[in-house]
């Protein structure tokens, strides 16, 4: 049985018809993910959970318990913001006990929640100092301990890494993993970020337009997408998909997808290197030398192009030409609408 449960939900803004009729089930201590581009409705979806926006249609459910009209206050639910939303005049340990003071519980008690909460996210030396003496992690830390100290059923978090700068999300993304291990929190996470979709998730739901166009473990949305947006929506660089009659000399049989439809292949499947069977020739224009990997950008005689990561550092230089190949196994088939034909043979089913 779903922990929370979102049946046919919908939300209008004038005539805009921002969330197209989500049904979706979470289980009780699953990571969930919210993943899609800009404007895809994915803050609005968890805005409408949290009960920051009314529900315009469908139900809502959390536990058994219809919360679809209930004020954000009673749903149960924490929410972490991307801005921190700390008081700026308060210590960390008054931003962190607020909710619980207002509530009336009792000051030993308050106490004990915060303390907890602050061994938990590495926050006791910083009790009594106020939002301008942290840093944007710790002051994120102090966001995320404010809502553990409400032991809410339902984490909610809105893109709370985007103003950090790498090193922090890095580290924070770390501390946010380990917590939800720790307190086995049933947590609904919003990114623009499939890095940190990838790394946190339980399940990944990929929206599009105000609907779900895909949901499953991160690798199963990597190995096996639905369509052609998913496909180039989860892995970096994204998948290299292009017409299927633009390379047919790469493909050693084409039959699972229609004459007008797609071929993908992840850049980790694109082989460079000296001519063999069904290779083509291409014209290097790009090397990024990451070190433990390398991707290079490449131009076959049609225009088209394609990347290819590599493990091994390459010797090659913008302008050189080397030969392309497909690894056969690992090719996907979308047909003209970008609907998946089938999975590539080589991944698991």
């Amino acid at each position: 049985m779903a922990y929370l449960q979102l049946k046919n939900i919908e939300k209008f803004f004038g005539e805009h018809r921002a969330i197209k009729g989500i049904d979706l089930e979470i289980k009780q201590g699953e990571f969930v993910v919210f993943v899609g581009p800009s404007g895809c409705g994915k803050s609005t979806l968890l805005r409408l959970i949290a009960g920051l926006e009314p529900i315009d249609n469908g139900t809502l459910s959390l536990d058994g318990r219809d919360i679809t009209s209930l004020p954000s206050s009673k749903r149960d639910l924490a929410m972490v913001f991307q801005s921190y939303a700390l008081y700026p005049h308060m210590t960390v340990y008054q931003n962190m006990s607020f909710a619980l003071k207002l509530a009336g519980v009792d000051p030993k008690i308050i106490r004990e929640k915060v303390d907890k909460a602050a061994a938990i996210l590495d926050l006791a030396r910083y009790l009594e100092r106020t939002p301008k003496e942290l840093s944007g992690g710790q002051r994120q830390r102090v966001a995320i301990g404010r809502a553990i100290v409400r032991d809410p059923k339902v984490f909610l978090f809105d893109e709370p890494l985007s103003n950090l700068d790498a090193a922090l999300r890095v580290q924070t993304r770390i501390e946010i993993a380990k917590l939800h291990r720790e307190l086995g929190a049933t947590t609904i996470y919003v990114t623009h970020d499939q890095v940190e979709a990838m790394t946190l998730a339980d399940r990944v739901v990929v929206l599009r337009d105000g609907q779900i166009e895909q949901h499953g473990s991160p690798l199963e949305l990597y190995d096996r997408p639905a369509n052609r947006f998913v496909a180039q929506f989860i892995g970096t660089p994204s998948m290299n998909v292009v017409p299927l009659d633009a390379a047919p000399q790469l493909l050693s049989g084409a039959s699972q997808a229609p004459s007008d439809g797609f071929v993908g292949v992840r850049p980790e499947h694109v082989l460079l290197g000296d001519v063999q069977p069904g290779s083509v020739p291409v014209t290097v224009e790009l090397v990024e030398s990451l070190g433990v990997e390398t991707l290079t950008y490449v131009r076959l005689p049609n225009d088209v192009q394609l990347v290819s990561r590599g493990a091994e550092r390459s010797r090659l230089q913008p302008g050189q030409q080397t030969h392309v190949a497909f690894d056969q196994n690992f090719i996907h088939y979308f047909d003209a609408a970008g609907k998946s034909r089938a999975p590539a043979p080589g991944v698991s089913a």
